[in-house]
């Protein structure tokens, strides 16, 4: 890969953290708007829990994922440079 190429991906794997960290943001606000609706059958609102916890989960994982990815790119990118 070129250095231009590691600089692309890098910023690529950047928006995506950052749009993930977004979406992350704003699920917990409007779940927890569900959630504290007190019109909202039980049912619905521990239903609205388990959504968000899995939401969490798989975008936390994601994050995870393409914060590593990003340092290896990073550290590949520095060693082609040396």
């Amino acid at each position: 890969m070129s250095k231009k190429a590691y600089e692309e991906a890098l910023v690529e794997l950047e928006k995506f953290i950052d749009e993930r960290k977004q979406i992350v943001k704003s699920a917990e606000e409007c779940i927890d708007k569900y959630i504290v609706d007190r019109t909202l059958p039980f049912d619905y609102k521990d239903k609205c829990v388990e959504w968000q916890q899995e939401l969490l989960d798989t975008l936390e994982a994601q994050i995870l994922e393409a914060n590593e990815l990003n340092v290896l790119l990073k550290e590949k990118k520095e060693l082609e440079e040396d």
